[in-house]
């Protein structure tokens, strides 16, 4: 076997450089170090001071992550893709679910690791799917949502909040 001394200290040595960022940022987000991808860690923390709720106590718990004062419950996902040149390239999609018990499901989209934005969906989401023009099935328990969506939803804000939806753009994005 013939091994690449060079690129093997460069992918160690960044992997150390990835180590202590990951570190620094769990840290910042809390008490629990966790094994998770600290993306998801960092949306669900995003998710809760956006809506102004608590984490769950337990991180890896089923169906929810954050409890609202209300005592409404959120899931809360993340969808990232990258950006080229300042433009986002989406290879990623995502499927929105509706979940029993839940009351929201947010999704933090990430373009070229920049938060771009969040969106929390209703559980009915028949009316979104509507304004979406989508044309799959079970349009009131699920969502197939892409960049085109994004887009559309970024458009014009205003019509989707009027449909339940809530919405947070970064200051590069807002309307």
């Amino acid at each position: 076997m013939n091994s690449d001394e060079q690129r093997l200290t460069t992918l160690l040595s960044e992997l150390e450089t990835y180590r202590a960022a990951r570190e620094r940022l769990l840290r910042m987000l809390g008490p629990r170090m966790s094994n998770r991808d600290p993306l998801t860690e960092f949306a669900e923390h995003l998710v809760a001071a956006w809506m102004g709720g608590r984490l769950a106590d337990n991180p890896v718990q089923a169906h929810w992550d954050i409890e609202l004062l209300d005592g409404a419950r959120v899931q809360a996902k993340c969808l990232l893709n990258t950006a080229t040149n300042g433009q986002a390239a989406w290879v990623n999609e995502h499927v929105v679910r509706s979940v029993p018990g839940v009351d929201w499901y947010a999704l933090v989209i990430f373009e070229g690791f920049r938060v771009s934005g969040i969106v929390a969906f209703p559980s009915e989401l028949g009316a979104i799917c509507g304004a979406l023009g989508k044309r799959h099935g079970e349009q009131e328990t699920t969502l197939q949502f892409g960049r085109r969506n994004w887009l559309t939803i970024c458009a014009d804000p205003d019509r989707f909040r009027r449909l339940g939806l809530r919405l947070w753009l970064s200051t590069e994005n807002s309307n």
